[in-house]
């Protein structure tokens, strides 16, 4: 199984944000969220995000809160990254009309590509994580938030790449 570690510092987003139940984590036919991405694109929700971003830094991201077994539902998030050179006067705007700034904490990542022309790619690459990854690196998943990037211009065939959040085993 192809990944890096990557080590990322706090980011922050503006998303849209709703909540899923935690099974909709588990089941392999469920398209709760593929069908929030369809509901938000058809309403023209994402484009705003885009707007804020300078061209050819338009990326996607599709965040996810952790999953806890002590809480039956989690968030996930279709949003862009805030940096330097996100415009702030439209950022504001999308505040005050329902998005949502997300934050993350300092943590390492696993990173992974998944190629493919559907989702089936991102559901295809946790299964590995899960039966491959952890146990053969000794790492093992942190409740911080993992993440998507859908690349504004990405490489042929990629789908996205999966951003999970790690800690060797030994730490």
């Amino acid at each position: 199984m192809d990944y890096r570690i990557e080590h990322r510092e706090s980011q922050q987003f503006v998303a849209l944000v709703r909540a899923f139940s935690n099974e909709s984590s588990i089941d392999d036919n469920g398209h709760s969220i593929p069908d929030f991405w369809t509901e938000c694109s058809e309403r023209n929700l994402i484009e705003p995000m885009k707007s804020l971003c300078v061209e050819g830094k338009r990326d996607l991201y599709g965040l996810c809160s952790p999953v806890k077994d002590s809480e039956n539902r989690f968030n996930y998030g279709i949003g862009v990254m805030i940096d330097e050179k996100t415009d702030n006067t439209k950022l504001e705007h999308l505040i005050k009309t329902g998005y949502t700034i997300w934050k993350t904490e300092p943590a390492d990542y696993a990173v992974f590509k998944c190629f493919g022309s559907d989702g089936d790619c991102l559901g295809e690459t946790w299964s590995k994580f899960f039966k491959e990854f952890v146990p053969q690196t000794g790492y093992m998943q942190t409740d911080d938030t993992d993440y998507e990037i859908y690349f504004e211009k990405g490489e042929s065939g990629l789908f996205c790449e999966l951003w999970v959040p790690v800690k060797s085993d030994s730490k």
